[in-house]
């Protein structure tokens, strides 16, 4: 019989979507990461949909400028329909104002300036990756904690009328 397969050790690697209309910007980023990360990419806010649909995508990496809609409009939406992806803008562009309105509207965690350094990017995208591993697992034990309670409560219940009822054995058996 043969062994059990051992997990890919790439399956652990977190998920990250980029996306961006210019091809070489796209084959410049995944080169970056490739090696941290598991890749995915999307030349339009539309492909990207669908790669969202489809994965559960930790970290989101987005171009401001796209052919039919803006990063951030975009970025919006994945916070209404993906709220624990962590959500990227990379832009050329340092004033735009609909970069500054969309971090808080579109939730962004942080926005990269192009041209963009290597290790900058890097660094930026592994501590998204750990914030949204922090916030899944605060979630996890959350949920543990909330439906641990009851059980908790039940039992230290049952082990104290337990414990009453050993004391009154004790004190009648004593008293015979």
């Amino acid at each position: 019989m043969a062994p059990p397969a051992s997990p890919d050790p790439y399956d652990a690697l977190p998920l990250v979507l980029v996306v961006d209309d210019e091809t070489r910007s796209l084959d410049s980023i995944r080169r970056n990461l490739e090696e941290d990360f598991r890749i995915l990419t999307a030349s339009s806010a539309d492909e990207a949909r669908g790669l969202l649909e489809r994965h559960e995508v930790s970290v989101i990496l987005c171009d401001q400028r796209m052919p039919g809609t803006s990063g951030v409009k975009f970025l919006k939406e994945v916070r209404e329909l993906w709220p624990d992806t962590v959500r990227i803008i990379i832009s050329g562009y340092t004033d735009s104002q609909d970069i500054i309105a969309g971090i808080n509207d579109a939730g962004i965690y942080q926005y990269v300036l192009k041209p963009w350094v290597p290790e900058h990017l890097l660094s930026t995208v592994a501590k998204a990756a750990e914030a949204r591993s922090l916030q899944m697992q605060t979630q996890r034990l959350n949920l543990e904690l909330r439906t641990s309670t009851p059980v908790l409560r039940r039992r230290g219940t049952e082990t104290l009328a337990s414990a009453r009822a050993a004391v009154r054995r004790q004190v009648s058996d004593a008293s015979v």
